[in-house]
């Protein structure tokens, strides 16, 4: 290495060379006065100070170092070759040429031209490259010369750490100075062994268990250190093969990460496809949990839950996560879809906050990777924030109870208006409930005896019904998933259906045996399957009947579902039922039942997504539209004839008003009110349904 160097810094003393060379194209500081004038010298690069005064001004310094002092301030003063430092401190001494750095501090000695001395054993030599050697001063640094001395002790191949000789550490005298390089070699083992310990701890589940080896191994390497065996054959070590090459970025084992629970996963994404499709969640859940492959019945019925719960108080939790968002326009679609499934968890399942707030992060990173940070925060507010919800106390304040029952506040003042306060704060937390399951038993397939011990074999007792024939309660809704019992739903024997609808099946079927029966509002047919069931249990076989309903694709599923419950007596026909008159004869039914299109808030429980999509003006459409299906079905009905009218909503204005309003009409004069019937939500009870049968009398 020459004592010359372009581009570099020659002033002072450096840490190698002659701290007084010169340098070509660099800052000379031999020249005295001021700090001069600093000129870019393009040829050569760097700056260099030519002692003519210039940039920094000011008066000369006659030697001194940094020139005058400040008005008042106590000058430097003559040196007189004494080192600079503090009174009272122990002075340098003269270096003698020595190079800067600690004080007696031995020099590293001769590397005999080599940048940094030998490399060690087996090291591989960085090679020429072309008269330059590797780590060769650039501009800027400050090496110098090599210097002399004793140089590091070459590794032997035996021990090291805090109990071995001098391998590794500066055999020169320090005067009592600290040994940093000592001290990092053994932080850097204690660090390490920590990380293995960590590791080897969250995989396995247990300590890592470290037991004596051998000096060495068959191929020569020390087989531990201070006792302790390599990292490959440490307890859940790996060779070095199979943790890959040296330098690879690695971070902790895949094991060590939360898992994503599959019941969220597949909960976020039948959220996102209620969202992207309006759809209900009951109808589109199947399919989407079709598309997990391998899915464990806990883990899909956990989804169900998840999602029909997040549906239900989708309008709620949006308000909770915006109270912890800055905008909220921060988050995308998606990962709304995401939060939501968190804040249902800590808001009505009472779910951890670890365990909520894990597992929220992971749901976003799974679909969102980049807004993962961004959960993280917004999921750790919403933790703490979920301890203060409802935000109030519900006795005092309708728009608390409204938010702590996850209702829009209108919805709740419409239901305290019509039922009362305290029944429309049971009817809200009913609605949040899980519905219970009731089955109906098919009389045209199966006796209820035969049906009831299946059941029993299954694991699940059955509760009859009180008022409704061949209606069942399933006190363990788990036995559907058992082989013996879907075969029953198979072969037609039974269906799932709600008592209250039961219940309204059977008011609306015949007490005479009737040679045509008419049914308005078909739908997938379930109510069509119990009438005909009940008109086996009633008069022994099944009766003609005729199913309207304007959408044609329900026709074609009623039509198969009923010929699989043994039905063959019905005839689908699509057409508005306000229009009845333009392709059916009047007065020519024994019968009519028509089971209403309605708003559907006493099935809040099966259809969570109406109660946030409801406005009090369909409220008032929808009234309209019930009376005009039931105005047009009346002339349907023959004198002495029934009319039966049915609703699944609680609201007076579709239900009784309707009735009342058709009633006072010229025509409505000729029916009496025969039978009535009006159930109540409960927890753990039916679902809320009305209906009314009239008798034409003239």
């Amino acid at each position: 290495m020459t004592d010359q160097h372009k581009g570099g810094y020659q002033g002072g003393s450096g840490r190698g060379g002659n701290s007084r060379a010169p340098r070509q194209g660099g800052f000379d500081k031999r020249s005295g006065g001021n700090r001069g004038e600093r000129r870019y010298d393009r040829s050569e690069g760097g700056y260099r100070k030519d002692g003519k005064g210039g940039s920094y001004g000011g008066p000369k310094r006659d030697g001194k170092p940094y020139g005058d002092r400040k008005p008042g301030g106590k000058p430097y003063g003559g040196r007189d070759g004494k080192p600079y430092g503090k009174p009272g401190s122990k002075p340098y001494g003269n270096r003698d040429g020595k190079p800067s750095g600690e004080r007696d501090r031995k020099p590293y000695g001769s590397r005999d031209g080599k940048p940094y001395g030998d490399r060690k054993p087996g090291g591989k030599s960085y090679g020429s490259r072309d008269g330059k050697s590797f780590g060769g001063p650039r501009s800027g640094e400050r090496r110098g010369a090599p210097r002399g001395g004793k140089p590091f002790k070459k590794y032997d191949g035996g021990q090291r750490g805090p109990g071995s000789s001098s391998q590794g550490r500066f055999d020169g005298k320090r005067d009592g100075s600290f040994d940093r390089r000592k001290f990092n070699d053994a932080e850097r083992r204690v660090d390490a062994d920590a990380q293995v310990h960590n590791v080897n701890d969250a995989a396995a589940g247990q300590e890592a268990s470290f037991n004596n080896a051998s000096a060495s191994d068959e191929h020569g390497r020390p087989a531990s250190r201070d006792g302790r065996p390599r990292r490959d054959e440490r307890a859940g070590g790996r060779p070095r093969d199979a943790r890959g090459p040296r330098g690879d970025r690695r971070g902790p084992k895949s094991s060590d990460k939360p898992r994503l629970s599959p019941g969220r996963a597949a909960a976020c994404a039948i959220g996102k496809t209620v969202r992207e499709r309006d759809a209900f969640t009951a109808e589109i859940t199947p399919s989407v949990l079709a598309t997990f492959e391998g899915i464990s019945p806990e883990d899909a019925a956990f989804a169900t839950k998840i999602a029909r719960g997040v549906t239900a108080t989708i309008g709620t939790l949006d308000e909770f996560i915006d109270r912890n968002l800055k905008s909220p326009d921060d988050i995308g679609a998606e990962v709304r879809d995401a939060l939501r499934v968190s804040a249902y968890e800590l808001l009505f399942l009472g779910k951890d906050d670890y365990a909520a707030v894990d597992q929220g992060v992971e749901l976003v990173r799974s679909i969102a990777p980049a807004a993962s940070g961004l959960a993280n925060a917004v999921l750790r507010k919403m933790a703490t924030s979920a301890k203060k919800f409802p935000y109030g106390n519900p006795d005092l304040s309708l728009q608390v109870l409204a938010r702590s029952q996850a209702f829009p506040l209108w919805l709740a003042k419409r239901l305290m208006n019509e039922m009362g306060l305290k029944q429309a704060t049971a009817f809200m937390r009913a609605s949040n409930a899980d519905a219970p399951v009731y089955i109906a038993v098919n009389a045209i397939k199966a006796k209820d005896e035969d049906v009831v011990e299946i059941f029993d074999q299954a694991g699940s007792l059955m509760k009859e019904s009180e008022t409704v024939a061949g209606c069942y309660l399933v006190e363990d809704a788990r036995v559907l998933r058992k082989p013996e019992v879907r075969a029953l739903f198979e072969n037609g024997s039974v269906c799932v259906s709600d008592e209250s609808a039961q219940a309204i099946a059977a008011l609306a079927c015949p007490k005479e045996d009737v040679e045509a029966f008419l049914e308005i509002g078909a739908g997938r047919g379930t109510k069509t399957i119990l009438l005909q069931s009940n008109a086996v249990r009633a008069f022994g076989r099944t009766i003609p009947m005729v199913s309207v309903d304007d959408h044609a694709f329900k026709g074609d599923l009623l039509e198969k579902r009923v010929a699989a419950y043994g039905i063959n007596s019905v005839r689908p026909l699509t057409m508005d039922a306000r229009k009845l008159s333009e392709k059916l004869p009047e007065a020519s039914f024994d019968a009519v039942f028509v089971d209403a299109p309605c708003t559907g808030v006493g099935t809040l429980r099966r259809h969570p997504e109406i109660r946030w999509r409801l406005t009090a003006a369909q409220i008032t459409d929808m009234s309209s539209v019930e009376y005009d299906i039931l105005a047009e079905a009346a002339k349907m009905v023959k004198p002495g004839g029934t009319l039966t009218y049915a609703t699944c909503t609680v609201f007076a204005e579709e239900n009784e008003n309707v009735v009342e309003r058709f009633r006072k009409t010229k025509f409505g004069e000729s029916f009496e009110v025969e039978e009535t019937l009006s159930t109540t939500l409960s927890a753990s009870g039916p679902d809320a349904h009305y209906a009314v049968r009239l008798r034409r009398v003239r």
